[in-house]
């Protein structure tokens, strides 16, 4: 999976995934599924040092909303080994917001209506501490590059396949919540819709 040159100490994108809608939905509750999602899979913690980086809101004169949100997770796979670390960017680009009222089961609703780009990024990092570079013989580069693109290289790709399928399961539970079909199964709770025939 990897292409080119491993080094030490520089993140590197591991896989893109991006995911447009446009439809009646609520943006409160997009968010705050992603951030328990995240909260479990152990990319952020429920204290004060939250992980967004920017939140930016506009409203036009018609009283539409656009909005950045720009959120910055890591954590590290393997709690005894510190010499991967997994990155995940979101970033939520929402055009036109609107507050519209749905009836739901004879009862009125306050939601959301506009268009919701969600990019994810996923990015690894080896030895972020430095102590590869610390130690006396693997600070060699030439013995660095020797070990990492041919003895530890299947375990880099396994762990990049790790990362990806953490991504691909953050999009699926994103695309469970618009109702979207999904390649891997991520169950994130009930859907904004109700069912059809139901």
């Amino acid at each position: 999976m990897t292409t080119g040159e491993i080094k030490l100490g520089k993140q590197w994108i591991v896989r893109q995934f991006s995911l447009n809608f446009k439809h009646i939905f609520s943006f409160e509750y997009l968010y705050k599924r992603v951030r328990e999602w995240l909260i479990e899979e152990g990319y952020c913690g429920e204290g004060p040092d939250w992980i967004e980086k920017l939140y930016l809101e506009r409203i036009d004169g018609r009283g539409a909303k656009q909005i950045w949100v720009w959120w910055r997770m890591n954590k590290s796979p393997y709690p005894n080994n510190p010499f991967f670390k997994f990155y995940l960017d979101v970033d939520y680009h929402v055009l036109n917001l609107t507050t519209q009222e749905i009836v739901v089961e004879g009862s009125k609703v306050k939601t959301n209506k506009g268009e919701c780009e969600i990019f994810i990024t996923a990015k690894m990092e080896l030895d972020p501490s430095g102590a590869w570079d610390k130690n006396f013989m693997l600070k060699s580069k030439y013995l660095q590059k020797f070990y990492l693109n041919r003895i530890y290289k299947e375990q880099i790709e396994k762990t990049e396949d790790e990362l990806v399928r953490d991504a691909s399961r953050l999009l699926g539970a994103v695309k469970q919540y618009y109702q979207l079909e999904s390649w891997l199964p991520e169950y994130a709770g009930p859907g904004f819709h109700p069912k059809k025939g139901e």
